[in-house]
């Protein structure tokens, strides 16, 4: 137990990453995690997986959540040279999807901090993709399917690898 609380401890939002690429090993190990993510039902077949490490596509889906924003310009993605989207088919129940996209998300990002590599929940993809239908194809979504979430993955700046966890200071209730 104090192995997973030191790796949740020490996982935080990287937000500048080196162009190095990850390791395939790497990327199997992270979908792997993401697999054991608890899903609502256990509707594991209306959930996609789709690895992106093609800088032009990612390029492509940041412009397209910047553009006509004050933001227009910038990397939604701070550099990272590997983002995994996670799509689903249909929502079993309302919210449900969002709410597996999250433990997924999770898993992906604690799998990522115990191998070393950097990672980053980016919430903005989902809007890329409901801009620009066509980016749906370029990334070989399925038919059927809406992105939800994604993680940027790769090895953090020495910057970013430098910069602190900001203090957690949410409230507790117990009845």
């Amino acid at each position: 137990m104090a192995e997973t609380l030191a790796t949740i401890e020490k996982r935080k939002s990287t937000k500048g990453f080196k162009p190095d690429q990850i390791p395939a090993a790497a990327v199997d190990t992270i979908l792997k995690a993401g697999e054991a993510a608890p899903i609502g039902m256990g509707a594991f077949d209306t959930i996609h997986f789709t690895v992106v490490q093609d800088a032009e596509l990612l390029k492509k889906i940041s412009e397209a959540v910047t553009r006509g924003t004050p933001r227009a310009g910038t990397d939604i993605y701070y550099g990272a040279p590997t983002v995994i989207i996670v799509s689903v088919a249909k929502q079993v129940l309302p919210g449900l999807d969002l709410v597996d996209a999250g433990g997924v998300i999770q898993n992906f990002l604690l799998a990522a901090t115990d191998i070393g590599i950097g990672s980053v929940h980016i919430f903005g993809t989902p809007y890329a993709f409901a801009a620009e239908p066509a980016l749906l194809q370029l990334a070989g979504i399925p038919e059927g399917f809406k992105v939800v979430s994604s993680a940027a993955l790769g090895y953090a700046t020495e910057t970013a690898a430098a910069t602190p966890k900001p203090p957690r200071n949410i409230a507790v209730n117990r009845v």
